[in-house]
């Protein structure tokens, strides 16, 4: 089967594709994406650490058809403006904004887990990751007209969405941001870093765009794939008798399915790599999934182990300079959001079989999350 993260049947094998392709001797090239494939930790670790040698500044996803994005978001930058742009909104991200954040995150998620006996974890996971958006966002606009508004965009914006693209978008946008522009912020988050300490006075926009774009869809995928994950590798008893183990179950999480797989860069300087000699121009998707699950760097990479003590670390929050914003942030809710489960919900089952889970095609095929996860709580 070949390589295409817009296919819902590859996205079901795609860990059984994997193997094949990090046991080749050269690197897989796809003609659909006109990108080789990179899959060994190793490989994929060296991509992240050497930006300069593998830019982002060309896009880092797989379809690349609009120049909103290159050379303009934080995941499409390199060096130094990539650190300018960071340097904007960093403080929203950190540790002092979590507590504000978790409990607005923490209050969602008890309304929408609590007195159900059958829960549709696909919406529930989109509408916290909504919310998560919106509140690092944390716009003047009313929370609730903010969240929907984070929603549909994650939904149907053309540059997110393949499948229920709403042409309007744009429109939309133009018309929120007219009415942004006129109001001061009223709290920390990344609109009040954008206005207050953009030093430079870039006009980066899609440093407010990009938690609406990308957020939703990259946190509620972890908590879907965390929430399965439980369940089908038969680890919810261990966590429910002791819940000490929700870090280590979150960690694990992340490494056998991370929710953002695949990043593209493209080459600076001649390079060679699992067999292939890199030229200037060549562009390469760097498979994160397919790296920790690589048994030259995990011990049974196969298996949902929560006590793990390999040396290696999943690069599911990427690293290097483009190592992920909102990690710490993300982290705290999704252990959140376990917690939740745990008591609010207890003992469940997932009534979705394996084979039967639709995949949600993105448009920039990094993130996978699904839209059909069914829980009956036991």
């Amino acid at each position: 089967m070949s390589y295409d993260p817009h296919s819902n049947e590859w996205l079901l094998n795609r860990f059984d594709i994997y193997k094949d392709l990090r046991t080749r001797d050269t690197a897989y090239w796809s003609d659909k994406y006109q990108v080789y494939v990179i899959t060994r930790y190793d490989d994929v670790s060296f991509v992240l650490n050497n930006p300069k040698i593998f830019s982002s500044s060309e896009g880092n996803l797989l379809i690349e058809n609009s120049d909103m994005r290159k050379g303009k978001t934080l995941g499409a930058s390199d060096n130094p403006i990539h650190n300018d742009y960071k340097n904007i909104v960093l403080q929203a991200y950190a540790k002092d904004n979590i507590k504000r954040i978790n409990e607005v995150f923490s209050e969602k998620a008890n309304q929408l887990l609590a007195n159900k006996t059958l829960i549709n974890i696909s919406d529930v996971t989109e509408e916290l990751g909504a919310w998560l958006s919106t509140e690092i966002l944390n716009s003047p606009l009313n929370k609730e007209e903010a969240n929907k508004l984070t929603l549909h965009t994650h939904k149907h914006h053309p540059l997110v969405s393949i499948e229920q693209p709403d042409q309007n978008a744009n429109d939309k946008f133009a018309e929120i941001f007219s009415r942004l522009r006129m109001r001061i912020p009223s709290g920390p988050g990344v609109y009040n870093e954008y206005l207050n300490n953009n030093q430079k006075g870039l006009d980066v926009p899609a440093l407010i765009v990009g938690p609406m774009m990308t957020g939703p869809g990259s946190t509620a995928g972890a908590l879907q794939y965390l929430t399965l994950d439980l369940f089908y590798e038969n680890q919810l008893e261990s966590v429910l008798n002791d819940q000490s183990l929700i870090p280590e179950a979150v960690n694990e999480s992340l490494r056998f399915r991370a929710a953002v797989g695949r990043f593209t860069r493209t080459v600076t300087e001649d390079i060679t790599m699992h067999g292939v000699d890199l030229k200037p121009g060549d562009r390469v998707a760097i498979s994160l999934e397919s790296a920790n699950r690589d048994p030259a760097s995990w011990n049974d990479p196969d298996k949902f182990l929560i006590h793990r003590n390999d040396k290696a670390k999943h690069l599911s929050w990427g690293h290097g300079a483009h190592a992920c914003i909102a990690l710490a942030i993300s982290k705290e809710m999704i252990r959140t959001y376990l917690k939740v489960l745990l008591n609010q919900v207890g003992r469940y089952e997932i009534l979705t079989k394996p084979e039967d889970l639709k995949y949600v095609l993105m448009f920039g095929g990094n993130i996978s999350i699904m839209s059909n996860i069914m829980l009956r709580k036991l």
